[in-house]
């Protein structure tokens, strides 16, 4: 079995129980704003996780559970984390500032294509399909599907500052990107 399908196999089997226990012992009171992006963030954490490492946490008997537990308590009661520094610090709202330094509103929607120069349309076509699936999906439901950032919410369960972070990261890497034909 593959670590990606080892991290698949216990989030589909824990993720209900892990989610409960985030909201009820770790994010509770005034930190219960940030309990869907820190499970967010601890269940992408897994990913991240080598096969050696996940065999030695499952092996000592702490267990993948306890591990992610105690590390979402560190996570949101540190203010040195990266948790803190990409969730917690950071108050960007992409629908009405969009990137930092950029004179416009990045996720207007109903512009039609054809707006875009041929050279901004090929390179957006381009890097649109280097992206991750998860980006792709989001983008695609958000700018052509007309979605919102609580029609996402609603029907994905992530938490709106954790969608916006990845509407904004997706948008930023397509710009960099095509950056000679955005004028």
């Amino acid at each position: 079995m593959s670590q990606e399908d080892k991290v698949n196999k216990w989030i589909e089997e824990n993720y209900e129980w892990f989610s409960g226990e985030v909201r009820t012992n770790i994010a509770k009171n005034q930190m219960k704003q940030f309990a869907d992006d820190l499970i967010q963030e601890m269940v992408m954490s897994l990913y991240k996780i080598t096969p050696e490492r996940w065999d030695k946490i499952e092996n000592e008997g702490v267990g993948i559970g306890y591990y992610l537990l105690s590390g979402a308590g560190l996570a949101l009661r540190s203010s040195s984390s990266p948790f803190y520094r990409k969730i917690r610090k950071e108050r960007i709202n992409a629908r009405e500032q969009g990137l930092p330094n950029s004179d416009r509103n990045l996720f207007e929607t109903g512009k039609v294509y054809e707006e875009y120069n041929e050279c901004f349309y090929q390179c957006y076509k381009r890097e649109y399909d280097k992206l991750h699936w998860y980006l792709k999906t989001l983008m695609d439901r958000y700018w052509l599907q007309g979605w919102t950032l609580d029609d996402l919410h609603t029907h994905y369960k992530i938490s709106k500052r954790h969608l916006t972070n990845d509407l904004n990261e997706g948008i930023y890497t397509i710009r960099r990107n095509c950056k000679e034909c955005d004028n």
